[in-house]
This record gives structure tokens, sequence and C-alpha cells, in this order.
């Protein structure tokens, strides 16, 4: 659009001409020829002028107020071939101005486009049916008032003049100006819903100079002392150069932006505005009462409540106005705080989200986000295409040594580091993430066989350089195994799992190196669940379920024993008798066992902390646990981390554990016992016990193998067997404990040998903790 510099030589321009015309009038007033031409050029150049400016507008304008523009500068172009007719008819045909009717048509139409392009601006304004008709009501008021004066002074003088002969076409201009009124109206209530303030002022200011220019012109008609260079032409000029003017400060607006009469803020001083439509109904009363001889007090009376009626009528506005005031600001102040919220919220989901779908310690996407984007590329993969994606899972040689040797916050600034420089190297279509632990995935779209390579080699090379953690030094080197789809599988966990044998045979052949998974690397099925289990001690794949242990005499709930289950994202639920046995085979049973004793700890603290009176917890002991020479001081060391409670706590050894080697058994149990631990003989029965050191043991509870339950009611030496060993138990005041109790006769004949306390299937399955504190018996018991 038209920048200051243009806007300022438009006012100096505009300043010039008007003194220019003035100028002119003045020095040759008695010159009419000379005066006529000045005249006729004079307009032409405002006309050509002001119909460039809003030419240029209409162009520009991409809005709803386009056609406005173009009436507007119609009308302006209707005037200026209204002035060449007349000066064709002036000077060429030498016919006077009043006899010529062509150019009163054309100015005729001036006000026709003028009001045309008006019902264009009030049609873009979005309609509110109640201002809408106030604002007619407004409209109508000042209509009436005008339209009287217009009659009395104008048009009926003129239709009466018999001095001079009139053309019917001249009773137009006054009726026309009455219609561009309205449409000035319009522009003065509600315009800035459209256009900007100084826009408004300037359309307002030139359709009422040329308004009042036509009056000038009809009265000085109508008193036949109309002449060329009276008032009314410098007004017809400063009326198109205002309406020009006021194209050049318009500016676009979007759709959204034209507002209704209601989204316009009421002043805060809106007396002149409600008074407007009034006043001329006052000065109507006031030339009516002038007019008549005989003023009784009866039309002084009635002027007078017309004028409270008025008054009041004003003052209701202004309180109406002052009443929608408050309530935008309470509207503005609501949306404020409706959008300070939202935009919380949004920030809060934002984060949210990002820590769903994001790894803490490093800053990279995890192992949910990977699924994603692999599924995603999976499916935008082209089949006909030789293009590959790859996925290559990467663990860290050493990392357990390093972390537990410097601690975990070391090991997380490291991890930390490896994120930073896989990042680094990552370019389109490849993605690093933290899965767990020490291992990072990354994944390679639209990759072949030699560009894998150079990936790998990439990486290697990366992650071999030298760490400065903390002032220290660190060598650390990964190892990689690399699955492709679709040749290796066909989702993430498949490709997963090659990868990852992948990566073991890595580590097998001196690790620091990457391998392309093949078929000759598959394992035999217990090498398989070994890397399994490995992997799922270090992915937290364990959970503890806890099993009911009830008194047999009140069926009151004295314990639980921990239970520990694999839930294996490839293999889902493993049994226990399946896993245990390679764990200890492989020494993994030292490391889960640990994990098993910590969190029986933890669980029996956040129980303590939730409320529940203390429950005893037994947790199982492995014999190659037992049989460690640091065993009670990592038991010791767990007690201080989880600050749990000793005698909450119930440690269950095998007989054969205790048999093995006595004088070493005895100290260890007599050192738990004295830190506060009840020690409990597990699997009673099933080995061989000496009855001389099993009286010299701490033990508190003897329980009776499952084997032993399940045979009861089968035969009378197998009941006799359970009945010896609560006797023995009783005569050597242990307590007795049956598992494995399944039906109501097991338990009955229990009862009436005295056995202390059964657990079982009977009572509850083992449950998680959140269920385990629901349900301690079959009638619903709890922990609480």
């Amino acid at each position: 659009m038209f920048n200051k510099k243009d806007k300022k030589i438009a006012y100096l321009f505009i300043a010039t001409f008007i003194v220019l015309n003035l100028s002119w009038n003045y020095l040759f007033q008695n010159n009419l020829v000379i005066l006529d031409w000045g005249v006729a050029v004079l307009q032409l150049v405002a006309c050509l002028t002001a119909f460039g400016w809003l030419m240029v507008t209409y162009k520009n304008d991409q809005g709803r107020t386009r056609r406005f523009w173009l009436f507007l500068g119609l009308g302006i172009l209707s005037y200026l071939l209204g002035i060449l007719v007349w000066a064709f008819y002036h000077f060429t045909l030498n016919v006077g101005a009043e006899e010529a009717l062509l150019p009163k048509v054309f100015w005729i139409f001036q006000n026709i486009f003028y009001f045309v392009a008006l019902l264009l601006m009030m049609n873009v304004m979005k309609k509110n049916n109640l201002l809408t008709i106030r604002f007619l009501f407004d409209i109508l008021i000042v209509m009436s008032v005008a339209t009287t004066f217009i009659w009395f002074f104008i048009m009926n003088p003129l239709i009466n003049n018999t001095e001079h002969s009139f053309l019917v076409i001249e009773l137009l201009y006054p009726i026309l100006d009455l219609g561009v009124l309205v449409g000035v109206l319009s522009l003065m209530i509600a315009s800035k819903a459209i256009f900007t303030k100084i826009t408004s002022y300037l359309l307002v200011a030139g359709f009422l100079v040329q308004i009042m220019a036509d009056l000038i012109f009809s009265y000085l008609t109508v008193k036949n002392i109309y002449t060329v260079g009276s008032l009314s032409e410098p007004l017809w000029i400063l009326s198109v150069f205002l309406l020009g003017l006021a194209g050049l400060y318009h500016e676009n607006q979007s759709e959204d932006e034209y507002s209704t009469v209601a989204d316009l803020k009421p002043k805060k001083n809106n007396f002149l505005k409600h008074s407007f439509p009034y006043l001329g109904v006052i000065f109507l009363s006031i030339y009516a009462i002038s007019e008549i001889q005989d003023s009784t007090s009866i039309v002084l009376g009635l002027f007078l409540s017309i004028l409270l009626v008025i008054l009041r009528q004003v003052f209701t506005l202004l309180d109406n106005d002052r009443l929608v005031t408050d309530l935008n600001n309470l509207n503005e102040a609501l949306e404020i705080k409706v959008k300070e919220r939202t935009d919380r919220l949004v920030e809060t989901v934002n984060k949210m989200e990002h820590l769903a779908f994001h790894d803490v310690v490093t800053g990279l996407p995890n192992r949910r986000y990977i699924e994603k984007r692999l599924s995603r590329a999976i499916i935008n993969s082209n089949s006909s295409s030789r293009k590959k994606i790859a996925f290559l899972l990467l663990d860290l040689d050493r990392f357990k040594q390093i972390n537990d040797s410097l601690g975990h916050s070391f090991g997380d600034l490291l991890l930390k580091e490896v994120g930073r420089r896989l990042n680094l190297v990552m370019r389109p279509n490849e993605l690093v993430c933290r899965i767990g632990g020490d291992e990072f995935a990354i994944i390679l779209e639209n990759v072949n066989m030699a560009r894998i390579e150079k990936r790998a080699h990439v990486i290697l090379e990366t992650l071999r350089e030298v760490y400065d953690i903390s002032g220290a030094e660190i060598h650390v080197t990964p190892s990689i195994g690399v699955a492709i789809y679709p040749e290796h599988g066909e989702d993430f966990e498949a490709l997963l799992m090659k990868a990852d044998t992948a990566m073991y045979k890595v580590k097998e052949n001196g690790k620091n190196h990457f391998k392309l998974y093949n078929e000759t690397m598959d394992i035999e099925p217990q090498m398989a669940l070994e890397n399994s289990l490995r992997k799922g001690l270090e992915r937290e794949e364990f959970v503890l379920y806890y099993q009911p242990q009830i008194l047999l005499e009140t069926g009151e709930l004295v314990g639980v024993e921990a239970l520990l289950r694999w839930i294996s994202p490839s293999q889902g639920f493993v049994s226990p008798a399946e896993f245990i046995p390679l764990a200890e085979e492989t020494g993994l049973i030292l490391p889960i066992g640990e994990w098993v004793l910590r969190e029986a700890c933890k669980q029996s603290v956040e129980w303590e902390k939730q409320g529940f009176p203390p429950l005893r917890v037994a947790v199982n002991i492995s014999t190659l646990q037992f049989q460690q020479c640091n065993f009670v001081d990592t038991v010791a060391k767990i007690l201080s981390e989880t600050e749990a409670n000793p005698d909450n706590i119930e440690l269950e050894i095998t007989e054969s554990m205790a048999m093995g080697s006595t004088e070493d058994a005895i100290t260890k149990l007599t050192q738990l016992k004295n830190m506060g631990f009840h020690i409990a003989i597990d699997d009673f029965g099933t080995g061989y016990s000496s009855l001389q050191y099993l009286s010299q043991f701490p033990i508190d509870r003897l329980k009776i193998d499952r084997s032993f339950i399940s045979l009861l009611n089968t035969s009378e030496k197998n009941d006799g067997i359970v009945k010896l060993i609560v006797m023995m138990a009783k005569g050597l005041n242990f307590k007795v404990i049956a598992e494995g109790v399944e039906t109501e006769t097991q338990k009955s004949f229990l009862q009436q040998i005295n056995c202390d306390e059964i657990q079982g299937f009977l009572i509850s399955p083992p449950l998680p903790p959140e269920e385990a504190r629901k349900r301690g018996d079959g009638s619903g018991a709890s922990l609480g």
C-alpha cells in the first residue's frame, strides 16, 4: 500500500490545491471566462487524482471491501465525466449550465454510485439483530429531521419558485443526499468494524462535505444567486480529495477481522454519540416553536417533556454502555485466564508426551518411540525396492563393572555422553534411542549392505574414543548386532531378538565390533534362555508376587511368601521351574536373589508407610547365596539401604543348605537372628536332617514341603509322617507352617494335628502387591 512519504505528499498536494482554487476564484471573480476555465481544470485534476488513488486501493484490496472502493471510484469518475460534458456544453456549444441536462445526469449518478458503495459497506458488517434495529431507529430519527429541513428550505421553495424554471432531476440532488446521509450515519456508528480510525474519519468527512456542497448548491439555486466560483466548487474538490485520501490510509483485513457492531467496545464518554440522533429532534422542536406565533404554555410543556424524555433515553444508553463495558472487561479477563490455563495444559501435555517417548537420562527417544518409528518405517517401505531397513542393537562392553565401581551417577554421565555422540553422527532417515540399561538401538532406513557396514564402522569409531567423565578418562567399546527387515523379522520384537543374538556373538568373539545376524548364529534353547535371563535382569523384567499365610486357628493373615515371577516380552510368563535351576547353574541366582530380597524389603516398608499393620514377608534364600562368604554382609547392606524392619522379614533356607557346613551355617544363622530376622527351614522333610544339629539352629519355623501335603488322606503312613513332623517341631519349640494346601480335607487334618499356619491355593494364589492387600484368605481378609 502507500507509505508515510506518499501520504505526506498527498496532504501537501491537497492543501496547495485548495489554496490555489480559492485564490483563483478570488483573483478572477470578475473575469468569468478565465474563472470558468480555471474551475473546470482544477476540478478535472482533482477528480483524476482521487480516482487514481481509489483505483490503486481497489487493486490492492483483496478483502470484502474491495467493491466499496470500486463504486466510490466510479462515483468520482461520474463526477469527472459530468465536468467534461459541462465544459463541452459551456465552452464549445455556449450552452448555459442551467440548460444542460446531461452533466446533471452524471452528477446525479455520482451520488447513486456513492449510495451503492455505502450499501455494500453496510452489507460487509456482520449482523447483530438487536443493535441493527436500534441503529435503524437512530437513522430514521435523523433522516426524518433532515428530510423536514431539506423539504422546508430546499425542495418546497424549489418547486414553488415561479421566477426560476427547474428540472425534475434537480430534485434528486437533495433526495440522494439523504441516501448518502444514511450511509454516513452507518460509517459514524459502525465503520470501525470495517475500517481503521483515520480511514473512517476521512470517509465521513468526505461524504459530509459532499452533502454540504450539494445543499449549498441547491440553496443558491433556490435563491437564484448561484454562479461558477461559489463556495460549493471548493467543497466538491475537497470532498473528492478526502475520499481519495481515505483510500491511501486503507489497510486490508482478513475475513475473521471483520467485526459486528456488538464487538466494538463502548468509549468511556459516549454522550455525544447517543445524543446525536436526538439533537435533530431538539433543533426541529426549537424551530417549530419559533415559527409558532402564539407559543402557549402547552407547546412549551410539550417541548420540555420531549427534552426530558430524550435526556432520560441518553442516560439510559450511557448506563447500558457502562454495563457492556464491564461485561467486556469480565469476558476479556476470563479469556485471558482460559488462555493461560490452556497454554499451561498444552505445555504439561507436551512435557508428558515427551517424557512418555524419551529417556530421562540421555534425552534420546526411548523404546516405545522406536517401536512406533520402526512400525511406521515398515508400513512406508516399498517391498519392490532393493533398499532395506537395518536394526542395530548396541551394548557397552564392561559397563556393569564401571557402574558398580564408580557409582550410578558416574554411569549416567557416561550414558549421556554416549547418547550425545550417537546423536551427532545420525543422518536423515536414521534414529538412535536408548532402550534400557546400557543398550541403544539404531534404525537405518533405505540402506543397502555397503551402507550398513559403513555406518556401523562410523559408530564404532565414534564410541571407541576416550571419554572424559568428571575428570576421569574412561575407555568404553561397543558390541553391535545387526538385523535387517524383512529378512530377519517383520516387527520390532523379532528384529530385536535377532540383533540381540548377533550382538552376543560379537561379545563371545572378543567384543568391540559388529556382526550381521545369520541363521547359523541360532543357539540351543538353553543358551537362548540364558541370554534372555541375563537381559531380563538388566531390563527389570522380574516381578514379585505374594502368597498369603494364615493362622489355622483364627484365619488371621500373619504373613506372605515373596515368589519370583519372570514376564518376558517375547515369551510371556516363564515358569520358575524352568528358569530358577538355570539361574542356579549359571550363577545368575546371586544377582537375582539379591534383587528379590531388596524388593521384598522395599515392599515391606511401602506397606508400613501405607498404614498397614506389621506383616511377615518370607523370602527364599538359594544355596549359592547362603554359601557366599559375604552373604551376611550383603543382607545387612540391603537392610540398611531399604530401612526395612528385620522383624518383618523371614529368611527361608532349605535343610540341605543348613546341613552342608553345619558350623558355618550356625554362625551365619545366628548372626542373622541377632540382626532381628526370622529364620525358617523350607521344604522340611525332603532332605537329610540331623536332629542334633537342628536343635542348635536359631530357627523360628519349619515349613512342611508341599509333596507331603498333597499325599494327605491317601494313606495312614503319609498322614503319620506329617503328624510326626508337627509333633517334632512342637517338641523343639518351632512353629509349623504347611505349604501347598489346596483342599478343605487337607486343612481339616492340619487343624486336628495342631499345625500353626498354612498357605496354598485354598487360601489364595500368589498375587501382585496391590491385590495381595485385598485378599488374605478365601473370605477376603486383607493385609489391613
